[in-house]
């Protein structure tokens, strides 16, 4: 992302407090209740709520986002809770996860057509478990949304189609209380 990218995440996250509890994605939580913890890379993490929660269930994590700011926050909270993260502070462009390295991959509320899907895929290790939640077209038009921008959003039925070396374990399209979103569960292919 072009450093104007990281001002703006810098200067939203700048006006936050560190907030006192995590509060981590609930489907996502549902899911991996009983998935035996390994190493797990969370991409686009923000506050690192999901992160913070996957470290105290055991989970090696690495979590990454563009935002140094959001990340001394996620940090805060982490240290509050007893939670060990590690913290990468780097643009997708800039990312370079070791392959097939994590039994586990993440992304929520972030969409990047591009060079996330690849990504992912050579992290992940064969068998390794991709949960991805993101916005659907739906979503903008909702009248409290703040997205315009329906290259942000995922058109119908495209999120699995994005990760052609994943295996679609379940997969919907959700009207939530306060978005619309798609959501997949896959298990990376053999390579």
């Amino acid at each position: 992302m072009p450093s104007a990218e990281l001002e703006r995440w810098n200067a939203k996250y700048a006006l936050l407090t560190t907030p006192d509890a995590i509060s981590p994605d609930v489907w996502l939580t549902s899911q991996l209740a009983h998935v035996p913890p390994g190493r797990a890379l969370e991409f686009a993490c923000g506050l690192g709520h999901n992160a913070i929660w996957l470290a105290q269930q055991g989970w090696q994590v690495d979590a990454v986002d563009i935002s140094p700011t959001g990340l001394q926050h996620a940090a805060e909270l982490a240290g509050r809770v007893g939670a060990s993260v590690q913290w990468i502070a780097a643009d997708l462009m800039d990312s370079n996860p070791a392959p097939a390295s994590y039994d586990l991959a993440l992304v929520f509320r972030f969409l990047d057509r591009d060079r996330l899907p690849g990504l992912i895929e050579s992290a992940l290790r064969t068998g390794g478990l991709l949960y991805y939640e993101t916005f659907t077209v739906a979503h903008l038009q909702r009248p409290a949304s703040r997205m315009k921008n329906p290259d942000f959003a995922l058109q119908p039925g495209e999120l699995p189609r994005l990760f052609p070396h994943c295996e679609p374990v379940s997969y919907a399209e959700c009207s939530l209380s306060d978005r619309d979103v798609a959501r997949l569960e896959a298990r990376r292919l053999p390579r």
